[in-house]
């Protein structure tokens, strides 16, 4: 593998974002599902000595229908500024799908809306995907895209009309939740008897990214990300029902946001999803944030919960301040090859890029 720092140097230049060896190191090294970097899942350029072009995957398992399977996400994409308009970026990309095609049935990601058309460029194919958020702000957020003040005051009235209507749906409204009686404790790691969670969570969806403990444990790392962990276990046995993973973010032009990055709670559960999700919320007016965010597929059952507590798309936010919605992207290898039905996917922001 090139020089990690020089790596690192030019993702902080692209992204204008502080990164480490360290954290280049647990990212690809230390991934659970492997390390191929050298095989050529990593491509570089370089000029006079020092990286200017950086294209990499990394492996993941995924249940895929009755199998697990090993795919690829598309992570890093950097290409120095002066170094632009020369073709690095496909011939890099080139080089990896032509190296990586024997270990993975496709690769998926979740592009940038700086990387999104040259993706599109290389056949790879979109689909949107949905935001969900809480305002407990409204007006911090909506200056961040407009300083004039009908357009924020309408803005505001659009989306809180849109809660009003998703809370009166009926299938809202009256839905009845079940669930056990359970404690919330907040820990440091996973325990091992996630793995016993992930068989059922493993059986209840037809695509779903692995989420064993050494998954979680490695993708919510103490030492990058500062994520916050919470178990819920049965008051009656101790079993664990689900899990919460939150984090302090930003949103593109909204700051002050806590992004629920992953959820999980056990069929027939419902209950502890809702205690999840309002101490979420509670956490988040604590702190003095404008909203809380998460990223759930429309289809899954979590979205009733989420309406019921005011959540709505962010969709029309996207679409009115006419910015950039986010994507999830896949390539095959070949024209016979199969790519997830996205309408299958349960998805959250742990299947994101770990940055």
């Amino acid at each position: 593998m090139a020089d990690v720092s020089s790596v690192v140097r030019l993702l902080e230049l692209v992204f204008k974002h502080p990164f480490s060896p360290e954290w280049w190191n647990w990212k690809y090294r230390l991934n659970p599902a492997g390390f191929w970097g050298e095989k050529g899942d990593i491509w570089v350029a370089e000029s006079k000595g020092e990286i200017v072009g950086y294209y990499a995957v990394i492996p993941e398992r995924i249940k895929f229908g009755s199998e697990t399977i090993t795919v690829a996400q598309s992570v890093d994409t950097a290409i120095r500024p002066d170094f632009r308009g020369m073709r690095l970026f496909p011939t890099l990309a080139q080089k990896v799908y032509s190296e990586c095609r024997n270990r993975y049935r496709f690769i998926y990601g979740f592009t940038s809306e700086m990387a999104f058309k040259g993706f599109l460029r290389l056949g790879w194919k979109d689909f949107r995907i949905i935001e969900f958020a809480k305002f407990l702000n409204y007006d911090r957020p909506l200056r961040n895209f407009s300083g004039n003040a009908f357009v924020i005051w309408s803005g505001k009235a659009s989306l809180k009309a849109l809660r009003t209507l998703k809370y009166l749906s009926p299938s809202v409204l009256f839905k009845k939740y079940a669930g056990s009686p359970v404690e919330i404790q907040k820990v440091d790691q996973f325990p091992d008897e996630m793995d016993e969670v992930w068989k059922i969570m493993r059986t209840e969806n037809e695509i779903v990214l692995e989420r064993t403990s050494a998954f979680l444990n490695w993708r919510f790392s103490r030492h990058f990300g500062n994520y916050q962990i919470y178990i819920g276990r049965s008051i009656q046995d101790s079993s664990i029902l689900g899990y919460l993973v939150l984090r302090k973010t930003e949103i593109g032009k909204i700051q002050n946001a806590l992004d629920i990055v992953d959820l999980y709670g056990l069929p027939g559960e419902e209950k502890l999803v809702l205690n999840f999700v309002d101490m979420a919320i509670r956490l988040a007016k604590n702190e003095g944030l404008d909203l809380v965010h998460c990223r759930i597929p429309p289809w899954h059952r979590y979205v009733t919960i989420l309406s019921k507590k005011g959540f709505i798309s962010l969709n029309r936010l996207f679409r009115w301040a006419k910015i950039y919605q986010p994507r999830v992207i896949f390539y095959q290898f070949s024209k016979e090859g199969t790519i997830p039905k996205i309408q299958q996917w349960f998805y959250t922001l742990a299947d994101t890029d770990y940055a």
